[in-house]
């Protein structure tokens, strides 16, 4: 597997309207040249400036109508507000004008880790997140969304199945549609087999996934950044909610290609993981089974298709994960059909 598709178009610095540069240089200083940076599922701009002098910054900028622009003008907020602590670039200043949302922040240092993650990059990962916890809790940012909020509307799925009879059809991919959920996802024969169980933790879950600390939320491996020295950095803070401490250790095994470790294993051996009612980490990886089989089934947007490709990883990863946990409680890991596989 050559992990999942990734990377979406990018505008150039040139493209902004002359008036927002002007007031980039005014707080700046003069640019002197423009370095695009691949990742994430946005289309406007997002790079390294190079300043008079030799300083280099990093810059993002959106359409003000984006349907991401909200979460730039979050990210504004969230970054301005964080701690010290915190392994992240400090925001130097944002502003909105001429119909865009623009941010700058310090450049972080290092580069993007591999994909699948590598052994020492995983590493630095989990423990920018065991960093994180503790200055994060309680969330130094008041009004965010829980997660549960994020998630609204987004992952209603397997009650709805279960309601209209599940999946119909041969084969362990059979198509199943349900009035109200958008789209006709795709259900294996575990699901199919555990229907009753996902929709009954379905219904239950955002009274059980709850907490105080202010979450990333989004801690795929290319919103991380890796230094020569092995330290890792979180960048893009858009996403950001609040929630339990071990709710990003979660995401972080399932967002991105993990390679052949077991996410059981890494999680049950990190501090956030140890420390997780294993009741609310099911419900949460119900949660999101249900949001990565509602929207594996949709087409990736114009300007990134390949999303899709992203989801159907993070579809068939979370099943997997979560198939081995019901087993162990079963009383022994369930081979007897394959969750969310061809066959």
């Amino acid at each position: 597997m050559s992990g999942p598709a990734r990377w979406g178009p990018r505008r150039d610095w040139a493209d902004l309207p002359a008036p927002l540069v002007a007031e980039a240089e005014r707080r700046l200083g003069a640019v002197r040249g423009f370095e695009p940076r691949r990742g994430g599922f946005s289309y406007g701009v997002l790079g390294v400036l190079t300043l008079d002098g030799g300083r280099r910054v990093f810059v993002k900028a959106t359409p003000a109508d984006a349907d991401h622009a909200g979460d730039y003008r979050s990210e504004a907020v969230i970054s301005a507000a964080l701690p010290a602590e915190v392994p992240t670039p400090r925001l130097l200043f944002s502003c909105e004008r001429d119909g865009w949302v623009l941010l700058c922040s310090e450049e972080a240092p290092g580069r993007v880790p591999h994909e699948p993650w590598r052994p020492a990059e995983l590493a630095a990962a989990l423990d920018l997140l065991t960093a994180c916890a503790a200055p994060l809790t309680p969330a130094p940012v008041d009004g965010l969304p829980t997660v549960a909020e994020r998630m609204a509307g987004r992952c209603e799925l397997w009650h709805a199945l279960a309601t209209n009879g599940g999946a119909a059809g041969d084969g362990d991919r059979a198509r199943a549609g349900a009035p109200g959920i958008g789209a006709a996802p795709e259900m294996g024969a575990w699901e199919r087999a555990h229907l009753d169980r996902l929709a009954a933790v379905e219904r239950t879950w955002t009274s059980l996934v709850t907490g105080d600390t202010l979450l990333h939320f989004d801690p795929r491996f290319d919103n991380i950044v890796i230094d020569a020295h092995g330290t890792a950095r979180y960048v893009d803070w858009g996403r950001a909610c609040v929630g339990p401490a071990w709710t990003d250790l979660v995401c972080l095994l399932l967002e991105s290609d993990l390679g052949t470790p077991d996410p059981e294993e890494i999680f049950t051996a990190h501090p956030l993981g140890r420390a997780a009612d294993p009741e609310r980490v099911d419900a949460l990886l119900v949660a999101l089974a249900g949001y990565w089989t509602r929207t594996a089934a949709l087409p990736g947007p114009a300007h990134a298709p390949h999303l899709q490709q992203r989801r159907e990883h993070s579809r068939r990863a979370t099943l997997s994960w979560l198939r081995i946990r019901w087993a162990a409680g079963e009383g022994g890991r369930d081979r007897g059909c394959g969750a969310g596989s061809g066959g």
